[in-house]
């Protein structure tokens, strides 16, 4: 019993003993934690005031250099410099990765400041050239139709002016009956005409139409009228078109157009070289064919020539230049406004260029609606006095001749007129060559007063001689001046039919004067050929 008393003493002796010595252990566990924690809770508030730290210095100095463009730390690194206590920390990389987070942020902001402040320069730039070109083709559009009504003004009152003298030259072939006063003012009418023909293709230019009016005529009395206003006519050859009627609205255009078209052909061609005019009819148009034999437009040049014939390029007239060549531009806008086409090719069977003006079937009509032509008109040349402008239209692209292309001879010797005691008839002319020219000449036959007036292409009455009281023969006149010889007198027949005046002679008077206003304006439709 005792032992057994003696053994549960010892149990729990030692078992006090163990308790004692657990729990000694864990009080020095838990000293040594509550140690622990106290220092690291010491540490944190080293860390916590170094942040602060850090952070104040970060938002006092870094960030307003950043700003400014400047360094951003002081680091040896040129970041952040950190305080010791966070060494290792990630509040410590995060410090430090400030100052770039923070200049990149600035730039992009700064990026976007420039971008945005070009995008506003360049819109403000784009505003003020569109409002500078609106400005300058606003400027540039008056300035345009004030040289547009300069020119206009200008061509307008030579067409006036030129259409006075032609009257006047009207007038005078009917005071003056001696063949020398009637040579001198066919030539004065050639002026006249290039006058026109010139003063009319700058006021198609600078905007208006043509104002000179035609019945429905013939393309045989378009080609004779357009003949009429060129030099060297008589290298022009053309077979009789008779049976093609032009509706009278469209011939002065397709007259001025063939002129223009005709004249170029003469002057690059050689000077002893025909150019040839030619009549096809197709099913939907007729093509009216001008083939030359001189030097072919190079490409290029052919290339621009059917640019500005197909409208393609239109020069207002401020850019013509110093010398402008009006006149493929004048064809060009004469075809657009009146509905034909002219077209350029190269080379033609004689290695030359070809002009065709393509006549749409809209602008052909019935041959009984023409009016009939009076025989000294349907045979007559057309006269030097009817002649293209005063300045030749060139042509890019072909070179002039060197040898001026002087006028071809007569078809036929002209007869030298014989001195008659009294107005008698005058004599006939010899007949001309069958393949020497493609026209007969044509004079002037005796009839009485009282016979029904012919008038002749240009809307001048055909003198008729009438008996008169006996004279004295007077002397011939010298064999240059060749007067009355039957070429004379049938050019003066010819060229633009009833275009120099508005109204036709009477038909019961041979020598009826046509009257006219005493201050013709540009817009006198009958007489002006600018508008």
């Amino acid at each position: 019993m005792t032992e057994l008393i003696v053994t549960a003493t010892a149990v729990l002796a030692v078992a006090g003993v163990g308790a004692a010595w657990y729990f000694r252990r864990k009080g020095e566990q838990a000293r040594r934690r509550a140690e622990q924690l106290r220092e690291h809770a010491d540490r944190l508030t080293l860390q916590l005031v170094a942040a602060e730290q850090c952070v104040g210095h970060l938002a006092a100095t870094v960030i307003p250099a950043v700003a400014k463009g400047g360094p951003g730390g002081t680091g040896p690194d040129g970041g952040l410099p950190v305080p010791a206590q966070l060494d290792g920390t990630p509040l410590a990389e995060r410090l430090r990765a400030v100052p770039g987070a923070v200049a990149a942020a600035v730039g992009d902001v700064r990026a976007q400041e420039r971008t945005a402040a070009q995008q506003a320069a360049a819109h403000a730039a784009e505003q003020v050239r569109q409002d500078t070109e609106r400005r300058i083709a606003q400027v540039r559009q008056e300035s345009v139709g004030v040289a547009r009504a300069a020119v206009r003004g200008f061509a307008n009152n030579v067409v006036a002016r030129a259409a006075k003298l032609g009257r006047a030259v009207s007038h005078g072939v009917r005071r003056h009956i001696s063949d020398e006063a009637y040579a001198t003012l066919v030539e004065i009418d050639h002026l006249a005409q290039q006058m026109l023909l010139t003063a009319s293709g700058y006021s198609v230019l600078a905007g208006d139409k043509l104002s000179r009016r035609w019945p429905a005529t013939t393309l045989t009395d378009i080609v004779r009228a357009a003949m009429g206003r060129i030099e060297g006519y008589e290298r022009i050859k053309h077979p009789e078109m008779g049976s093609v009627v032009v509706e009278g609205r469209a011939v002065e255009a397709v007259v001025h157009a063939l002129a223009v078209l005709l004249d170029n052909a003469l002057r690059y061609s050689p000077p002893a070289a025909s150019v040839h005019v030619s009549l096809e009819q197709g099913h939907h148009a007729c093509f009216l064919i001008v083939d030359d034999a001189g030097l072919r437009m190079d490409d290029e040049r052919l290339l621009w020539a059917s640019d500005v014939m197909s409208g393609e390029q239109r020069d207002d007239i401020t850019r013509l230049g110093a010398h402008p060549q009006t006149g493929l531009r004048v064809a060009s806008l004469l075809a657009e406004n009146y509905g034909f086409r002219v077209e350029l090719t190269a080379p033609n069977i004689y290695q030359g260029t070809r002009a065709m003006v393509v006549l749409p079937k809209n602008l052909i009509v019935d041959p009984a609606a023409a009016q009939p032509a009076p025989q000294a008109v349907s045979r007559a040349l057309p006269p030097k006095a009817v002649a293209h402008a005063a300045e030749a239209e060139e042509t890019p692209g072909r070179t002039v001749p060197t040898a001026p292309a002087a006028p071809a001879p007569e078809p036929g010797p002209a007869p030298a007129p014989a001195p008659a005691p009294d107005p008698a008839p005058e004599p006939a002319p010899a007949p001309a060559p069958a393949a020497s020219s493609p026209f007969a000449e044509a004079a002037p036959s005796a009839a009485p007063e009282t016979a029904p007036a012919t008038t002749t292409a240009s809307g001048l009455t055909v003198r008729r001689r009438s008996p008169a009281p006996a004279r004295a023969p007077r002397p011939a006149a010298p064999d240059d001046t060749e007067p009355g010889r039957p070429a004379v007198a049938a050019a003066w027949a010819a060229g633009t039919r009833s275009g120099r005046e508005g109204e036709r002679p009477s038909p019961t008077s041979a020598d009826a004067i046509r009257t006219s206003a005493a201050h013709p304006t540009p817009h006198d439709g009958a007489d002006d050929e600018g508008n």
